[in-house]
């Protein structure tokens, strides 16, 4: 399904989920979210003060997308590409396994990161470009 220019506070819109869609110029605002797989594609959105809990975020592509004041908890970003993304003030923190964020296979490509805490530079081991 293909969403454009929509406003998403605190849940997606039923019957719809995170997995096989496109998001353009979309606004995330307050979800919280435990588990679940993520992979669609995010082109130009924006996603403030949402927490995911043990997100499986899969393959998703995320194009110039801001995240401001997110929180990810034991989440798994395997096989995301991140083109020329923003994080500002986000937390990339234990689960309540004290299992860590894991970047395996993630592509990083002009991204910016302000003020966040656990994602680290050396995860980006691949080579990619930070700003």
């Amino acid at each position: 399904m293909f969403f454009e220019s929509q406003q998403f506070d605190t849940r997606l819109k039923k019957p719809f989920g995170w997995s096989d869609n496109v998001f353009r110029y979309c606004d995330f605002a307050h979800i919280n979210a435990e588990g679940g797989d993520v992979d669609s594609v995010f082109v130009s959105c924006t996603f403030e003060k949402c927490d995911w809990y043990w997100g499986i975020f899969n393959l998703a592509v995320f194009v110039q997308v801001k995240f401001t004041n997110c929180t990810f908890r034991g989440t798994a970003f395997s096989g995301s590409k991140f083109i020329e993304c923003e994080f500002v003030d986000c937390e990339f923190t234990l689960d309540n396994l004290n299992s860590e964020c894991s970047f395996e296979d993630v592509v990083w490509y002009g991204c910016i990161q302000k003020n966040c805490k656990g994602l680290a530079i050396q995860n980006t081991s691949n080579g990619s470009t930070w700003r």
